[in-house]
């Protein structure tokens, strides 16, 4: 497993790279502190040497990835109620094929109502505003975050492209647009706790312990994606001032059906955007395979991304699988990706690690529908700019992982 000099070089000069880069298409440069990017960039190494080389404490945070799935699993019975076996429940007939029964319309959407009600209850209840003061009084004097979005950040661990942001729904709309990016820009670059154990079992045989490697990943993205976001659109002094949102006069009963109204347009909008956005990708690469029966859009990307990830520390020849790799985690998403790694022999132990880790986040194009679909429904007067938000995080995101990638090809 020993790499050359020449793959190493460029694995450490890459996150000074793209922060250049990103740095020179900032929307405020003058904005940009150089001690929020030494933080973020500290942390993130402080945070991948501590979780690989102590590997307990990942271990210990797999303890409260438990009380997330235990969420998914009362939303599975409840779907199960609801829908049978389309939910997962038992088939009333023989199932030859059980690797295509998954449905996500009702194995994966039902989560948001779930959680958009539970976010709703906590406000109004109190717990969540003060969890979000007591953040924000820590946040704000050390990393310049907001106690919103820091809440919103450490959710995006946990929960998804479009459940962590309601976990802080009552407190989006008084987001600036930096902090919206930020909180966007976490939730791609990370997975969410309701996918680890899927994603880890089938990875376990080419990458013993994954489970807390998936974890591991998630959490080292954290501070790179806040740190990309803060070069990309700084925040101001004023965003970070404390959210007083005056509860509301109305009873528990009309707080939970309010919820439930405002998840089930959400669900329905971001069903129809899936939709969409895959049938205008199966129409591009149709009209590609025109042009030549092999061209389509995980090649393409795959050129596009071959320099980038012998620049995260891949000899050239297996920058062009890793690149196909990365391609088809954003064309289709990570899961898809990871399958396909699992039958992956080309690569060393290090390497299988580091490419795991640099897809291991939401930032694919279907995310991109789910959030826009989601954020629409809560801020519809600020649309455009959530449109915007979205496709600058889906390319910050990756950018995000891979960093990751590359400060555990140096620490391993």
């Amino acid at each position: 497993m020993n790499w050359s000099l020449t793959n190493e070089l460029p694995a450490t000069c890459i996150r000074p790279v793209v922060l250049g880069f990103v740095f020179a298409i900032s929307r405020d440069r003058s904005a940009v502190s150089a001690k929020r990017i030494a933080v973020g960039l500290a942390m993130q190494l402080a945070i991948a040497f501590f979780l690989l080389r102590v590997p307990f404490v990942a271990n210990g945070l797999l303890s409260l990835n438990a009380v997330v799935s235990a969420l998914q699993s009362v939303t599975d019975r409840a779907s199960r109620y609801m829908f049978g076996y389309v939910a997962g429940g038992p088939a009333p007939f023989e199932v030859v094929a059980p690797d295509n029964s998954f449905i996500i319309a009702f194995q994966v959407l039902p989560l948001i109502l779930v959680v958009t009600v539970l976010s709703a209850m906590l406000f109004h209840f109190g717990v969540l505003s003060f969890i979000v003061e007591w953040l924000g009084k820590g946040l704000r004097r050390t990393f310049g975050l907001s106690g919103a979005l820091g809440l919103g950040a450490a959710s995006t661990i946990f929960f998804g492209t479009i459940e962590a942001p309601l976990i802080i729904k009552p407190y989006l709309n008084r987001l600036s647009r930096g902090e919206l990016l930020a909180l966007v820009l976490c939730s791609m670059a990370t997975i969410a706790g309701t996918v680890i154990i899927l994603y880890a079992s089938v990875l376990e045989q080419t990458l013993p312990g994954s489970l807390s490697h998936l974890l591991t990943a998630s959490i080292i993205s954290v501070p790179a994606a806040l740190t990309l976001a803060h070069v990309f659109q700084p925040t101001q002094p004023s965003d970070l001032d404390v959210m007083q949102i005056p509860r509301s006069d109305k009873t528990w009963i009309e707080v939970l059906l309010d919820a439930v109204d405002d998840a089930v347009r959400m669900i329905i909008s971001i069903a129809a955007i899936i939709v969409v956005l895959f049938a205008f990708i199966y129409l591009l690469d149709d009209m590609l395979a025109l042009i030549h029966a092999d061209l389509n859009l995980g090649l393409i990307f795959s050129q596009l991304l071959r320099p980038i990830m012998w620049l995260v520390g891949f000899d050239w020849t297996n920058a062009a699988l890793a690149g196909e790799l990365m391609g088809t985690k954003v064309v289709l998403n990570e899961f898809v990706a990871y399958l396909a790694l699992a039958d992956v022999t080309e690569f060393s132990d290090k390497q299988i690690i580091v490419i795991a880790y640099s897809m291991c986040g939401f930032a694919n194009i279907a995310s991109c529908g789910i959030i826009i679909a989601g954020l629409v429904v809560i801020m519809p007067e600020r649309r455009k700019e959530v449109v915007d938000v979205t496709f600058t995080a889906l390319l910050l995101g990756n950018v995000a992982t891979l960093m990751t990638g590359c400060v555990v090809s140096l620490i391993l």
